[in-house]
């Protein structure tokens, strides 16, 4: 018989009542997310790309202040590793066009993006807009952006979401 293997996070909260939550969890889901998308840089390239439509290496250059190439060359090889995203050489021959877009599970990661940008919208409205007030998602997402947002998610219990089909 092979030794069975416990989390920590099991061992650490199997007796702790979980408000909200209906199942218990084997691992923890938002260990298991933050893994890449914890690090930095990597939810403005999803953003940028998903969002604004930068879906070429110098245009995430020039939209992402401060980051180092090697940094985006390195943050684009992982994301593409793990699903996020997808590479399309458009010519073979130099020079090459390479062009990023978004999976399934890398839209899901604009869809963080967005709860995330709404956090801030709410509680740092001072820094991230010019009149200081704060806003609700509603205010921020046009009607793509809240479809967008729900697409999915809301799934019911049994019930197949649009994107599962």
């Amino acid at each position: 018989m092979e030794p069975s293997f416990e989390s920590d996070f099991r061992r650490t909260h199997r007796k702790l009542e979980a408000r909200y939550l209906k199942v218990d969890f084997a691992d923890c889901p938002l260990t298991a997310s933050l893994g890449l998308l914890g690090k930095k840089w990597t939810i403005l390239i999803i953003r940028d790309i998903g969002i604004y439509g930068r879906d070429r290496f110098n245009l995430l250059l020039r939209s992402i202040p401060r980051i180092p190439p090697k940094m985006l060359a390195t943050r684009l090889g992982q994301l593409e590793q793990e699903g996020f995203l997808e590479k399309r050489v458009e010519r073979s021959s130099p020079p090459r066009i390479v062009r990023w877009s978004l999976t399934e599970k890398g839209l899901d990661a604009v869809r963080v993006g967005m709860i995330i940008g709404a956090f801030g919208s709410r509680w740092h409205a001072d820094i991230v807009f010019d009149d200081k007030r704060p806003r609700q998602m509603h205010e921020l997402l046009n009607e793509e952006g809240m479809g967008l947002l729900t697409k999915g998610f809301w799934a019911a219990e049994g019930e197949v979401s649009e994107d599962q089909r």
